[in-house]
């Protein structure tokens, strides 16, 4: 019995053993399967990480294209050529598309297409409506790997908006010291129109009179105004530390010519990124700091050779008007030659110095001469009184010579205004520094001339333009000069000789009231950073010579400094044998509101909008 019942047990047993095995078995299947989904997975998310990593790799490859379309897009329009469509540009393939060989192992190509004619384009700016040219670009680009199947396209439609400078009564660019604007005149002053420093601004009355911003011109005209800074705007001089809070009154609200306490707000503290938002608020957005900084043409457009003087001579546009007139240097009619790009580019030297039509007719009824170079001048004071040699340039009888120059050839005026280049430099790398110095001078050269312009006009040099006398007055044009440096000259002025005293300015240089209508775009030489020495304020951006106390300079237009001054680099000097200041009637021009009154080429700033994108 005891033998049965130990084999009964010894069966049980293994009965148990068993079923322990064959639970162990199903506990390792169910592992193994629990591992074998978890490596699946595991290698289903890393190969869909891949497979993301891949795909991100490919988007932000072609990405880049669309970075490298835009930026081809912009360099182009920085330097004044509006771009067209990538097909035309070197480099292309025969689809249009710009390659990039090996972008991080991705090649990367790009087609940039031109879909429509430019057109004007509104927007916001502070509490002001800006006008630009609108251009629009379809971009597409293309990324494929060299390594794997990867590969991505995306498309954007981007708008490029060109800002003539015109628009603006002050504008300071550059950036840093250079760009700081400085406004401290010392009799009242009204004023309106857009105020812009790509740096700081210091402004107030140094008599602590009344700087007024507002809304309207001297003719009760409407016109936009602001007062914009991309750092801080200060009360202070920035030479001297000495402050005229409570100086500067702006214009919030209401129209016409009304400039009631409750209508306006006083600059009575420094704005900086402290009370931004408040003082902001406290001008209804009219003065605004901490803004965008805006690139602006470089000086080196306007050097011998390069582009405006090459669009002068071929302005690409069949209803823009060129010319260029280059003084070689010395006295007489033989050292200026004068070319027009219409109907071609033709050598019109002799016939402009003898007042010829292109027939050879006498034109008549001609202010003569039209043009003529001047050896000595004058003496400027401010350039270490060096003697100044100029070519006169009567753009009033310019005018007419011109017109019947066409005529005789059965055409008239293109339509959409004249650029003229003009310079005494030899070459592109010409400094002015030795000898006497070679400048460009405008005035009515005959004494029947006018102060008129035939059409809008944009007439630029790299050399310092002296503007004498009333300009642009009669039947008014759109003007813009581009120069050095911009230097007035009362009607008063003859001739001048330094090494005098204030005595002698005062009696011998009496400058007489005189008005200019234009925008001048030119340089300044800026204050010292830590205002060891004062130079670069706006009151003195047109530089004077002259006695003025008690005589008005009326002017109506923009100041807009691109960049310092290079050939007439002299620091600025008052009193002595340098000037007094005039009473200044300063403002922008409100006709510049419209852009048929605009000239061609004006100096603009670019600005980038994206308009839809597709992956």
């Amino acid at each position: 019995m005891k033998k049965l019942l130990n084999s009964n047990h010894i069966s049980h047993a293994n009965q148990e053993q068993g079923s322990t095995l064959l639970v162990y078995l199903f506990v390792l299947a169910a592992m193994a399967a629990v591992s074998f989904a978890a490596l699946q997975t595991i290698t289903l998310n890393l190969e869909s990480s891949e497979a993301h990593k891949k795909g991100k790799n490919a988007f932000y490859s072609a990405e880049v294209g669309l970075d490298l379309a835009v930026n081809d897009i912009i360099n182009e329009f920085e330097d004044l050529i509006p771009y067209t469509e990538s097909s035309d540009q070197d480099g292309a393939d025969g689809d249009g598309y710009i390659n990039v060989a090996n972008y991080r192992n991705y090649a990367v190509k790009y087609k940039i297409e031109n879909p429509l004619e430019p057109f004007l384009y509104q927007t916001v700016v502070g509490n002001t409506i800006i006008y630009h040219y609108a251009h629009s670009y379809d971009i597409e680009s293309e990324s494929t790997s060299l390594i794997d199947s990867s590969n991505e396209s995306v498309n954007e439609t981007i708008r490029i908006l060109e800002t003539p400078l015109v628009q603006y009564f002050v504008f300071y660019g550059q950036s840093g010291n250079s760009a700081d604007l400085e406004l401290f005149p010392g009799p009242d002053m009204n004023s309106w129109g857009r105020i812009h420093s790509n740096a700081d601004i210091y402004i107030g009355s140094s008599s602590n009179n009344d700087i007024n911003l507002r809304n309207y011109d001297d003719s009760n005209n409407m016109s936009p105004h602001s007062m914009t800074a991309v750092g801080n705007i200060y009360t202070y001089a920035k030479n001297s530390g000495s402050n005229y809070a409570g100086t500067v009154t702006v214009k919030t609200s209401g129209t016409g010519l009304t400039f009631d306490a409750n209508e306006t707000e006083s600059l009575d503290v420094n704005i900086t990124s402290s009370n931004e938002i408040s003082e902001e608020a406290r001008f209804n957005n009219f003065v605004l700091i901490n803004e965008e900084p805006y690139t602006t043409p470089s000086k080196d457009l306007f050097k011998r050779g390069a582009f405006y003087e090459q669009r002068a001579g071929a302005p690409g546009k069949d209803t823009i008007d060129g010319m260029t007139i280059i003084g070689t240097g010395g006295l007489g009619a033989n050292n200026i030659e004068v070319y027009v790009s219409r109907p071609a580019y033709t050598d019109v030297t002799a016939l402009v110095l003898a007042g010829q039509s292109s027939a050879g007719n006498p034109v008549a009824g001609l202010p003569m001469p039209v043009i003529e170079e001047t050896n000595n001048a004058f003496q400027d004071c401010r350039e270490g009184e060096r003697n100044v040699d100029t070519t006169d340039i009567d753009l009033y009888s310019l005018g007419l010579w011109y017109e019947a120059y066409l005529d005789d050839l059965g055409l008239a005026l293109a339509g959409d205004g004249m650029l003229i280049y003009t310079s005494r430099s030899p070459d592109a790398n010409f400094t002015n520094q030795n000898g006497d110095l070679q400048a460009i001078r405008l005035l009515p050269i005959a004494n029947t001339s006018s102060p008129q312009l035939s059409d809008e006009t944009t007439l630029a040099t790299d050399n310092p333009i002296y503007i004498h006398g009333d300009f642009n007055t009669i039947n008014t044009k759109g003007v813009a000069l581009v120069g050095d440096a911009m230097n007035v000259l009362s009607n008063a002025f003859n001739t001048k000789t330094c090494n005098i005293n204030q005595n002698q300015l005062f009696n011998n240089y009496r400058g007489s009231e005189t008005t200019i209508y234009a925008a001048l775009f030119a340089g300044h030489l800026p204050t010292s950073a830590n205002g060891s020495n004062y130079s670069g304020g706006v009151h003195s951006y047109p530089r004077l010579h002259e006695w003025w106390t008690g005589a008005a300079l009326n002017f109506r237009g923009s100041f807009v400094n691109l960049w310092n001054s290079e050939q007439a680099d002299g620091l600025w000097c008052l009193g002595g044998n340098c000037y007094s200041g005039p009473t200044r009637n300063w403002g922008w021009d409100v006709r510049f509101q419209d852009p048929t009154f605009w000239p061609p080429f004006i100096p603009s700033i670019f600005s980038v909008e994206r308009v839809g994108f597709l992956e």
